[in-house]
């Protein structure tokens, strides 16, 4: 295993060389410290640790169009406000304002405590550090959030081979796997 890979990112990695993606050069420590700081967050262990050996072919371009990262940064949020909007709401925010401008408000001050996720690829999603290893990856549209792998790993597989491993225990993550889950429950009015 190359220094620094945790095992998620080293497996996931190799199925990454098996797909048929192109794997562009990796990312410098300096260029992950600079996007890192631009755009306010932290990769996970897992998902930097292979952009540090290679950048897949369709994964966001960190070092592209600042407009779109931040468009692909703000679309999990975007997304369930557009549904507040629309009438979703989580009964864990209390009761829903009347008026969709408050719920939004209500909504937006509860989504600033949610884990941030950090695109991969489309609208393939993991969580920002501080999470551990092995974090889960997300797809996400709108308010219809599923789990799309139970690491880097497992996503790689799903999305690049077309192989199922199987595994299925989900590490939770707040907010978001309460959506996955129905957590709470989640409502449209």
């Amino acid at each position: 295993m190359i220094t620094g890979m945790t095992p998620v990112a080293d497996r996931a990695l190799r199925v990454l060389r098996r797909s048929r993606l192109d794997l562009g050069p990796g990312l410098s420590e300096k260029e992950i410290r600079d996007i890192q700081a631009t755009y306010g967050f932290t990769f996970h262990c897992d998902h930097a640790a292979v952009l540090r050996q290679a950048t897949p072919e369709g994964w966001i371009d960190w070092l592209g169009d600042s407009g779109r990262v931040r468009e692909a940064l703000a679309w999990p949020v975007e997304g369930v406000l557009f549904d507040v909007e629309r009438g979703f709401w989580m009964p864990a925010w209390g009761e829903r304002p009347a008026s969709k401008s408050a719920a939004e408000e209500v909504a937006r001050h509860h989504l600033e405590k949610v884990p941030t996720l950090v695109p991969i690829y489309g609208h393939r999603y993991i969580p920002a550090a501080p999470e551990r290893p092995g974090a889960p990856v997300f797809s996400v549209y709108q308010t219809d959030v599923i789990h799309y792998g139970v690491d880097l790993t497992d996503y790689c597989a799903n999305e690049f081979l077309g192989v199922a491993t199987g595994r299925t225990h989900y590490r939770p993550v707040p907010f978001w796997t309460d959506i996955v889950e129905g957590v709470g429950g989640t409502q449209f009015w």
